[in-house]
């Protein structure tokens, strides 16, 4: 079968499945938008997810008595992890971020995050940009209109309890009855994993391999092992970048900051941030740094019992590895130049990941694939 001939599949495969084909049943997390900030943090751990849809009371409706099974609810915004560190960092003086002691750090977190875990979600001055909706009517476009118009290019900027946030690129999107009450939610991963399931119709972009599909020659932002995991966030924050990767003093990858490393962060633990990243980590995954192995002094100094020594206890630990990431308790999966198309997509879906570094013979990172990187290739090989 020719290349022509793959491409045509894929581009039928794309704009012949109907959205209401990737829709699955499953439990869903809604809030509300006076939940506090705390009691998010909370439910988005104890679930393991990273964003949850936001509504609000019909109007007339008092606020303390509306449920999320109240019809006619207003549909708000999606909150994630993002939203609520970007508008955390904004509670902070940029001399904290960056040039404060650990222990004045730890003990400015612990003050400032007491206040914000009380706020309400609406009190946010970061929030909603990444996701979108849909009345469920919506289920009847194609996947090809679902990956073009609303994850890659979204073309609204809806405005959130006043404000408004635009998005280069949207994760998420959920679909809702009529009466506002949220349905179904599908993803960058869902579309992923069905790509992934109709992996013979890839074609020539399958064998295509990361070098020659460009993602081996990329500026991959990073930080030292000794950089405050605060610091690393507020990089995050202003690159507008999901996860930064962390080296050692010779460029070698040791370990992988995201908000997802933060999602079992509660209020309580945001002084931990004060810790270097490769420490926060590896008391994050439930174990110790092995800062002589990777050349860094180990400087946490965090007392016992404060709420960094009590996050650090959290978990069991894990026993160390030789593999990437070992030295701050992390499985790291990687890709090399050569691996291909599908063979990078096969890890990010089997593995549940959202990014993927590829690195050299030195494990030093040259590259990052992400699931919107997946997407673009699609589409652009089904055009």
């Amino acid at each position: 079968m020719g290349e022509k001939e793959f491409d045509c599949q894929l581009r039928k495969l794309t704009t012949g499945t109907k959205l209401s084909t990737l829709l699955r049943e499953r439990p869903l997390v809604v809030l509300k938008q006076e939940t506090t900030v705390e009691l998010t943090l909370q439910t988005l751990a104890g679930r393991k997810i990273l964003s949850a849809p936001v509504v609000g009371p019909p109007e007339g409706v008092d606020p303390s008595t509306f449920t999320t099974n109240t019809a006619g609810q207003d549909v708000v915004c999606f909150v994630d992890i993002r939203d609520i560190l970007v508008s955390f960092l904004k509670e902070l003086d940029d001399d904290i971020v960056h040039n404060a002691k650990m222990l004045k750090r730890m003990q400015v977190l612990e003050e400032k995050g007491t206040d914000f875990a009380t706020r309400p979600l609406r009190s946010l001055p970061v929030i909603g940009g990444d996701g979108t909706f849909f009345q469920n009517r919506a289920a009847a476009m194609t996947l090809h209109e679902l990956i073009h118009d609303t994850f890659l290019y979204p073309k609204e900027t809806k405005a959130i309890f006043g404000g408004s946030k635009t998005q280069r690129v949207v994760h998420r999107a959920a679909l809702f009855d009529k009466e506002g009450k949220i349905t179904h939610i599908i993803s960058q991963s869902d579309i992923a994993s069905f790509l992934y399931e109709h992996r013979d119709l890839l074609g020539d972009l399958g064998n295509k391999t990361a070098k020659e599909l460009g993602w081996a020659k990329l500026n991959v932002i990073t930080v030292k092992a000794d950089t405050a995991a605060l610091e690393a966030l507020a990089l995050m924050a202003d690159k507008d970048i999901a996860g930064v990767g962390v080296v050692s003093d010779e460029g070698a990858l040791i370990g992988n900051f995201s908000f997802s490393d933060l999602r079992a962060l509660c209020a309580e633990h945001f002084s931990s941030m004060a810790l270097p990243v490769a420490e926060f980590l590896a008391l994050e995954h439930g174990t110790e740094y092995w800062g002589a192995a990777a050349g860094v002094k180990q400087t946490s100094d965090a007392e016992p019992g404060s709420p960094a020594a009590r996050f650090a206890h959290n978990g069991e630990l894990r026993q160390r590895s030789p593999s990437v990431g070992h030295k701050v308790g992390q499985a790291l999966v990687l890709a090399t130049p050569n691996d291909t198309f599908a063979e990078i997509l096969e890890k990010l879906v089997t593995k549940h990941l959202h990014r993927l570094y590829v690195v050299d013979d030195m494990a030093r990172p040259i590259g990052i694939v992400t699931l919107t990187d997946i997407l673009r290739m699609v589409m652009q090989q089904s055009r």
